[in-house]
């Protein structure tokens, strides 16, 4: 049974680590491990962010098209829309750059645009009671003052599936968010030890000292929903490295079976 394997694999990890594994080919669980512990969120926030920016879109208040103005004081280092210093972007390359770069001016904009009362709420009709946004991203004063951004592995995997079962917004706003997930381009967690070619939908999210990785792989005969959620290792290389060692082993029980 893959839920003995990895319990055993978990006896050569050092970091404290959460872990959730669904089957959402036959809607049932495979594994929940420490499924409820709250932690930073880092980039994971951002999931529900792009969610809360289409249930706006949904109701008209914008459109995918709508060109965004980038103020100057709204770029933040590590953005790729810093670097390129275009005054305004559709919104849809605003939303897409969040997730696939985890592009933290993108994610300051779109929150500047909602606004954290509103994305909050959103979080709680989602039955997040886990997930909260506190504070912009790089905002490390914030951080120090204990304005951190919060989540569960649990939390993350509810939006996920709704995602994935277009139970959230509408139809086709789902299918465009399970594309911008599956276009993700960090790649050394979840898929770290993976070489076949398949579809993930999934996003990353990393601090010193913490590593986070959830998503969806879309296998011919499963479709299977993973997250795993580690801290207080030796170093982050590590992290990631005992994310991808679960992840090959969950892909390989699941592909023979």
């Amino acid at each position: 049974m893959i839920k003995e394997i990895i319990m055993k694999e978990l006896n050569n990890i050092d970091e404290d680590i959460s872990i959730v594994i669904k089957d959402l080919t036959k809607n049932q669980w495979i594994l929940k491990y420490n499924e409820r512990d709250v932690f930073p969120s880092a980039s994971l926030i951002k999931v529900p962010i792009m969610v809360e920016m289409f249930y706006a879109i949904q109701n008209g208040e914008y459109k995918l098209e709508e060109k965004i103005n980038i103020q100057e004081n709204s770029r933040v280092p590590y953005s790729i829309i810093s670097e390129l210093k275009l005054s305004e972007y559709p919104l849809i390359d605003l939303i897409t750059l969040m997730i696939i770069l985890s592009d933290n001016t993108a994610t300051n904009v779109l929150i500047d645009l909602l606004g954290y009362d509103r994305i909050n709420e959103s979080i709680k009709r989602l039955d997040c009671n886990d997930t909260v946004l506190r504070r912009k991203m790089m905002d490390f004063q914030g951080a120090r003052e204990g304005r951190e951004n919060m989540t569960s592995p649990m939390d993350m995997a509810i939006i996920m599936e709704k995602i994935y079962r277009k139970s959230i917004v509408d139809i086709e706003s789902c299918n465009i968010m399970m594309d911008i997930l599956t276009r993700q381009k960090y790649r050394d967690m979840l898929p770290r030890y993976i070489l076949d070619e398949v579809t993930i939908a999934h996003k990353t999210g990393e601090l010193s000292g913490l590593n986070h990785d959830i998503g969806i792989f879309q296998l011919e005969n499963i479709h299977y929903l993973i997250g795993i959620f580690t801290r207080n290792g030796k170093d982050d290389l590590e992290g990631k490295r005992s994310i991808g060692r679960i992840s090959k082993l969950v892909y390989n029980y699941l592909l023979d079976n």
